[in-house]
């Protein structure tokens, strides 16, 4: 495991206190878990970025309308 050394001003250092009592976590798990939930709500929000410009896309909009009128005509056999 390597290690980080990450400089906190008061308010951070008071909010990772803080969440260390709510928690029973150790600072370096709190930290660690801050940083895994930090990256999943990047990823998260990265694709729903994504979907939306693939929703307000007019070409990628007109594709898929395609496929589901040809889907829909083999459904009717």
């Amino acid at each position: 495991m390597s290690q980080l050394v990450v400089r906190t001003e008061a308010e951070v250092e008071r909010a990772l206190t803080h969440l260390t009592e709510l928690t029973g976590q150790s600072r370096s798990e709190a930290v660690r878990n801050a940083i895994r939930a930090a990256e999943r709500e990047a990823v998260l929000s990265r694709a729903q970025q994504q979907a939306d410009e693939l929703r307000n896309d007019p070409q990628d909009r007109a594709e898929t309308l395609a496929i589901l009128a040809e889907m829909e005509s083999a459904d009717a056999w």
